[in-house]
């Protein structure tokens, strides 16, 4: 893997982000409640269905599964200790350090689903569905479990497994995993439905990502934002990394998973800090200057991962 590649592959996912910032801005595309519609379209139907379809159909007997859980796991909790244990250093507050938490370990799906499909083809958009299967529960799961222990959100654990189960990334990995094992696949009438979908899913989960990004001021969040950032763009990646050569997971497996874990923070966080009683301005900034940051990281993550991966 050279450097144009990944340069070629960040291409669309970036002109699409920027057309989505742009059109945010233009007559008759600036209403909230035109992009919180196909946000939720997006978010609630069409990367459900992407996810159900790609895990239905891959073969997982080429992935090994257990082990790449083990290598993308490990380092989200290790780092999440890590966030917790540094929170009075990296968080002004209990709220802001709920948001320094999501910002550390969450990831955007649409970007991590288009890069693993430019990069490595289907293998790799089949992979990335396997990938977002074990990621998203994991980061759910602790980007709750922050809310629960810090009295910011539901203090019923009932309520915290309801919102995991019931999240519709989970429900389109579950699904599409139960179809898989079952033997049933994905009928061609089914496919015939879903498929245009599926497609439609990443170009308009990315649009709404630009117009999701929001302006900040990085003086009045600098240490947050400045850890956070280096935690989701650098320390995670290099501890995922380790771990994947430890544990032996295959090249283009292990690489889908080091593009998802060396991404910028998923825009669901903004949505998760302003309704559970996080502080919702630092998270926007969050996903805005990651996602800068990341077009200049990213590149280099990967040409290492490939050189200690192969």
């Amino acid at each position: 893997m050279s450097l144009v590649p990944v340069l070629l592959a960040l291409l669309p996912v970036t002109v699409l982000i920027a057309l989505g910032l742009v059109l945010k801005r233009l007559p008759g595309f600036g209403s909230e409640e035109f992009w919180s519609g196909s946000e939720r379209l997006a978010y609630y139907c069409l990367l459900p269905v992407l996810l159900f379809t790609s895990v239905a159909e891959v073969d997982v007997a080429h992935v090994p599964v257990a082990r790449l859980a083990g290598a993308l796991v490990i380092p989200t909790v290790i780092v999440s200790i890590g966030v917790v244990l540094a929170r009075r250093v990296i968080a002004r507050d209990l709220p802001a350090f709920t948001s320094v938490l999501q910002g550390g370990i969450r990831f955007n799906t649409y970007i991590g689903l288009s890069l693993a499909g430019s990069l490595f083809g289907s293998e790799g958009s089949a992979v990335a569905a396997i990938v977002a299967a074990i990621l998203v529960p994991t980061v759910n799961v602790i980007s709750s479990l922050g809310f629960e222990f810090l009295r910011t959100g539901p203090s019923s654990i009932l309520a915290l497994l309801r919102a995991i189960i019931t999240n519709p990334l989970v429900v389109g990995c579950l699904a599409g995993g139960a179809a898989n094992i079952s033997g049933l696949g994905l009928p061609d009438p089914a496919a015939m439905v879903l498929d245009p979908l599926a497609a439609a899913s990443l170009p308009i989960g990315l649009l709404c990502v630009g117009a999701g990004l929001r302006r900040f001021s990085f003086r009045a969040h600098a240490a947050a934002i400045t850890s956070s950032t280096l935690i989701k763009l650098i320390v995670l990646p290099g501890l995922s990394l380790l771990m994947l050569a430890v544990f032996g997971v295959p090249p283009v497996p292990a690489l889908v998973g080091m593009v998802f874990q060396a991404i910028a923070t998923a825009s669901s966080g903004y949505v998760m800090a302003r309704q559970l009683g996080g502080d919702a301005k630092l998270m926007a900034a969050l996903i805005a200057g990651q996602t800068v940051v990341m077009l200049i990281t990213l590149p280099f993550v990967l040409l290492l991962a490939h050189a200690v991966l192969g």
